[in-house]
């Protein structure tokens, strides 16, 4: 009976012993299932990462692209910002002497103005018909810039006639009333000296505070004025002419009083 439990022992440990390493190879098997899946879920992570890694580097060079051209707009801003306030500071300035400018050359202007019209009365007839059809600085409509060509007008006109002896010819009043036709030689617009055709009558004109006169005067050459009316149009040869001056018609005056 003995030797027959041994054996029915032995199988029994061999079988418990089976058992056990079967369980043990069970449970390996699934460590190992569960190390691969784990492995494979790692492998995974990593490649996704390496995705999102990529993905997020080319996003963040983007982003610092971007925000480099922000802040190259921003300083550009701010500079064309500061150079618009200097411009614009600069416009004011230049505004403040144009109108500083307009100021002087009205006041000028009105000076010079003022000057032309209290000359005119003074002026020679035909000198004077020149001033008048170049217009009227009386005018309260004209603009300074009429103003100004006018006066410039006036003045080059005035320069014209003071570099030339020039020849007219009008009707004069006579002291006893009647219109007398002569020819006028004027040497500049300070003298003048007047003869008729005929060489009746004679005389000189000058400027005066009472404005442009013409007086007869017989004591005059009126060959010599009449000479040198004909040289100066070229109708006869250049001669000597002895006509009285300014001077001459100022001491007169004084004599008399």
């Amino acid at each position: 009976m003995r030797s027959l439990i041994k054996p029915i022992c032995a199988v029994v440990a061999l079988c418990s012993t089976m058992a056990v390493k079967a369980d043990t190879v069970s449970e390996l098997e699934q460590l190992v299932n569960k190390w691969l899946k784990i492995e494979s879920q790692t492998s995974e992570l990593n490649t996704h990462w390496l995705e999102q890694k990529s993905s997020m580097e080319q996003t963040l060079t983007l982003l610092n692209a971007e925000q480099e051209q922000l802040s190259t707009l921003n300083k550009n801003r701010e500079k064309n910002s500061s150079d618009l306030s200097k411009k614009r500071e600069q416009l004011v300035t230049q505004q403040g002497e144009l109108e500083k400018d307009q100021q002087n050359l009205n006041s000028q202007l009105k000076q010079i103005s003022q000057q032309l019209l209290s000359l005119q009365v003074q002026l020679p007839p035909p000198l004077l018909n020149s001033w008048k059809n170049a217009g009227d600085l009386a005018d309260p409509q004209l603009s300074a810039t009429d103003k100004l060509q006018t006066a410039l007008k006036m003045l080059t006109l005035l320069n014209e006639f003071q570099q030339r002896i020039s020849i007219h010819e009008m009707a004069i009043k006579h002291p006893d009333g009647q219109e007398v036709w002569v020819k006028q030689l004027y040497l500049g617009a300070a003298q003048a000296w007047f003869v008729s055709e005929d060489l009746s009558y004679v005389g000189i004109g000058f400027p005066s505070d009472l404005g442009w006169q013409w007086e007869f005067d017989n004591s005059i050459n009126a060959e010599q004025v009449a000479l040198g009316i004909a040289v100066q149009q070229k109708k006869r040869a250049a001669d000597w002419v002895t006509l009285p001056m300014l001077s001459y018609k100022n001491n007169a005056q004084q004599g008399a009083k």
